[in-house]
């Protein structure tokens, strides 16, 4: 299959509280119908009168999303007609339950099977596709919020640092059947309290969530206990998901290694055999890569791209950037403008 990929600027959620949820059928989505060229990258937009609109992006971070993606042209487990995968990412973690009809999730070059009873969730910037069962597509109960805003500075410091911890790490979880039982009511009484919006809804909804996350963590867990992997690769996808998530926050290589419960030593060389770079080179070009994604995305001055990126001073980003772009930020930046 061809895949596609876009993401989206989500409207704005409900004031002061960065959660939503809404029922809604799987359908194509509308880039589907759009004329797109097989290396066209569309940005999904909002305008003033809730109208969306499409518009092509050049984001270097978004090619690379796009690039790792078609890594994957087969699929076990889908067996459809449908020639083209229609990607997409964005900022906010988000959890669907089935209703009722049968349908696929896409996402780590994996298909998910769906049907009533299923609960998928995918974290934030994970992008993922989705194809309806064309005789009876699914229908679903969605909900959408930003992590951070919605749960930090409303739960207590060591329930956040648990959740946090195991959210740095996580993609994609799938649940069916019995072991989504107790998950699948939690988020039909989050959807009540959200609808029917009584005195106290929105602590409930924080509450049921936490109890929510708290139990796929636990069966996450679970799952990789029980998933014998050779070598170390499952230690070294996660170490890879907490860089990627956490890159602006100047991480050592010792940092890294803790979070995977790896000698720093042992955990350097196992990197280095699967990345074919160092530790250091890999943090240097993602921090490089996000900083082009603000270079070409925002008007930010340079030592605040620097910092944003978890540089700890001008000098060291100048030189960082120059050794993997080949030209300064200064020039890379002019280049942007012609």
């Amino acid at each position: 299959m061809k895949q596609y990929l876009f993401f989206i600027d989500l409207p704005l959620l409900e004031k002061a509280f960065y959660f939503l949820a809404e029922e809604t059928l799987m359908k194509k989505p509308l880039i589907a119908y759009e004329q797109i060229g097989e290396e066209d990258i569309l940005e999904v937009r909002h305008n003033a009168q809730g109208e969306i609109e499409f518009k092509k992006s050049n984001k270097s971070s978004a090619q690379l999303i796009l690039n790792e993606i078609r890594k994957y042209d087969i699929y076990p487990g889908y067996g459809g007609d449908e020639e083209k995968l229609f990607y997409h990412y964005h900022n906010l973690f988000e959890i669907s339950i089935v209703l009722s009809g049968r349908g696929y999730y896409f996402a780590e070059g994996r298909c998910i099977k769906v049907q009533a009873g299923s609960i998928v969730a995918f974290n934030g910037l994970v992008p993922h596709a989705w194809i309806a069962d064309k005789e009876d597509p699914p229908r679903l109960k969605t909900f959408k919020f930003y992590q951070n805003l919605f749960l930090e500075n409303e739960i207590e410091e060591e329930q956040w640092k648990l959740i946090n911890d195991y959210l740095s790490t996580f993609t994609v979880i799938d649940l069916h059947g019995k072991e989504g039982e107790k998950s699948f009511t939690i988020l039909q009484l989050m959807y009540e309290e959200y609808i029917n919006k009584n005195k106290g809804y929105r602590e409930c909804i924080r509450n049921l969530l936490l109890v929510f996350l708290v139990y796929i963590m636990r069966q996450d867990i679970n799952r990789r206990k029980n998933t014998k992997k050779r070598g170390h690769h499952t230690e070294i996808e996660n170490a890879v998901k907490y860089m990627k998530n956490n890159f602006h926050l100047n991480l050592a290589l010792e940092d890294v290694a803790k979070v995977v419960y790896m000698h720093p030593n042992y955990f350097s060389a196992v990197f280095k055999k699967a990345y074919g770079i160092s530790f250091i080179d890999y943090m240097n070009r993602l921090k490089v890569s996000m900083a082009t994604e603000l270079m070409e995305s925002t008007q930010l001055p340079i030592p605040e791209i620097a910092m944003r990126c978890g540089f700890t001073s001008l000098s060291n980003f100048y030189r960082v950037f120059k050794s993997v772009q080949g030209i300064s930020p200064v020039k890379y930046i002019k280049q942007l403008k012609f």
